[in-house]
């Protein structure tokens, strides 16, 4: 299995490029799948599911100068339900489907504060910043504009400082401004003072993550604690949940989208919203390491909970693209 290399980590994806790419072979076997009455949606997923979405776009470009249609308008008329959605999904450019993301988050029933977490600390500050101008471009506000119109207090602070790119991406550490801030955060812990969130926000969302990760070790050394638990006695609601995923991501970010994804499948019910982003946000990236992380802490394989919690063609796809086998 190939290695990308992200941020500075060799991550393992499930999904890689098709050596024997042809955007004229690939674009008239979907044509053919989807001509006439039924739609042949197996070959749908054994197409789309092993390309990257850099060569999906380009087997897009072709079929619409083959065939004068929009790939992407005949697969939305052709397919329904979830299968719909994640082949949506798979079509769209990284940045273009994060900003979706982001704006469901934002405008639909109820603020998703996890989903827009997740995206903003997924991604690099070269990431949010063309996120953030993709979204401009799609829906008219600036991201920060809608982010701060649809949250309060210091969690829409936080928000705030998430989408403005200032973290620190450089590897290298200050050993004592790493102890100043595992003091001033325990400090901030023990504080009865509302001050102590906009002190765990300023840290959390601008220090590098190398900077972090010693800051936990300096903080449990001094206070005796694991900084998770401080969080979750210290703060509540929206700015509890988005403090313990940064600090979870921090740590370890396969392990962080493992617990997602074991979230979005547990109980009665499927999150597939929070599913399909995951697992084709992931695919090209690290969704190796996560499905390693998922076993680990699960004792199942991630394939066998997709199994049981899906159905039929989309069951069919997100297994593809989960266990890359081409």
């Amino acid at each position: 299995m190939p290695h990308h290399k992200y941020a500075t980590k060799y991550c393992i994806p499930t999904v890689v490029e098709h050596e024997d790419f042809d955007a004229t072979i690939d674009a008239t076997a979907l044509e053919e799948a989807m001509k006439g009455p039924g739609t042949d949606e197996d070959a749908i997923t054994e197409i789309l599911a092993y390309r990257t979405v850099a060569q999906r776009l380009q087997i897009a470009d072709v079929y619409k100068e083959l065939f004068d249609k929009d790939l992407v308008q005949r697969l939305k008329g052709d397919l329904t339900g979830h299968m719909e959605d994640v082949i949506l999904a798979m079509m769209t450019p990284i940045s273009q489907l994060y900003a979706k993301e982001l704006h469901k988050a934002i405008s639909g029933l109820g603020t998703d504060e996890d989903a827009i977490v997740e995206v903003l600390m997924s991604l690099s500050n070269c990431g949010v910043l063309e996120v953030s101008t993709e979204y401009e471009n799609m829906y008219g506000n600036s991201l920060e504009h809608d982010l701060k119109h649809d949250s309060s207090g210091e969690f829409r602070n936080l928000l705030v400082r998430l989408c403005s790119a200032i973290r620190d991406e450089s590897e290298a550490v200050d050993e004592e401004l790493v102890r100043n801030d595992a003091l001033s955060l325990a400090s901030a812990g023990a504080s009865e003072w509302a001050t102590e969130e906009s002190v765990f926000a300023s840290i959390l969302a601008a220090r590098s993550f190398p900077h972090l990760r010693l800051v936990f070790r300096v903080f449990r050394s001094v206070t005796g604690r694991d900084i998770e638990a401080v969080i979750d006695q210290h703060f509540s609601g929206k700015l509890r949940k988005g403090f313990l995923s940064i600090v979870r991501i921090v740590r370890k970010r396969a392990a962080y989208f493992a617990r997602r994804l074991y979230e979005s499948m547990k109980g009665i019910g499927t999150d597939d919203h929070t599913l399909i982003r995951i697992i084709v946000s992931r695919c090209e990236i690290d969704l190796g390491d996560i499905k390693q992380e998922f076993l680990a802490q699960y004792g199942q394989t991630l394939e066998k909970w997709i199994t049981g919690d899906t159905l039929g063609h989309y069951r069919k796809t997100l297994l593809a693209l989960v266990a890359y086998e081409h």
